[in-house]
């Protein structure tokens, strides 16, 4: 039996232009690559690994656009969706998109402001089940009332 190639993000920051990053997750391996102009890291997971990833590109007078997706390695390339950076198809629980300047409060600020309250609670984002990702973003572009200060509603459990 042959045993799959690791799914691979190609993580970058092209100064002033564009970025991916790694914004959670375990990769079982990572490495860098210099590239002309910028250093590429290349980060590498196993089937079932969850992790989350952002991708800011620059737009004239101080707008960015950003987008940021929760994705799964999966065992099989047959399924799955084909995203930017990634080696191979993913399956995708969460993606949001944000346009303007940075600090704004759209979408992406306040799920990343979420993924820093998980960690403060001593939990680890990628060991989370997928589905708590779907709801927080579906929750998020349904722009239902979202209060960071508050902490996760009593029914979200991280344990």
């Amino acid at each position: 039996m042959k045993l799959q190639a690791p799914t691979q993000l190609f993580a970058y920051d092209q100064p002033g232009r564009r970025i991916c990053r790694l914004c959670f997750g375990n990769p079982i391996k990572q490495r860098q690559v210099q590239r002309p102009g910028y250093v590429e890291t290349i980060h590498d997971f196993l089937p079932t690994q969850l992790f989350g990833v952002v991708w800011w590109n620059r737009r004239s007078e101080g707008q960015q656009h950003r987008m940021l997706a929760v994705l799964e390695a999966v065992e099989t390339a047959k399924i799955g969706t084909r995203m930017p950076d990634v080696s191979v198809k993913v399956l995708v629980h969460t993606m949001l998109q944000q346009d303007g300047p940075a600090g704004s409060d759209g979408p992406i600020d306040r799920f990343l402001l979420l993924l820093e309250q998980i960690r403060d609670s001593g939990s680890e984002p990628g060991k989370l089940p997928p589905v708590l990702f779907q709801i927080i973003g579906q929750q998020i572009q349904l722009a239902q009332r979202f209060n960071p200060g508050a902490g996760l509603p009593p029914h979200w459990s991280l344990n």
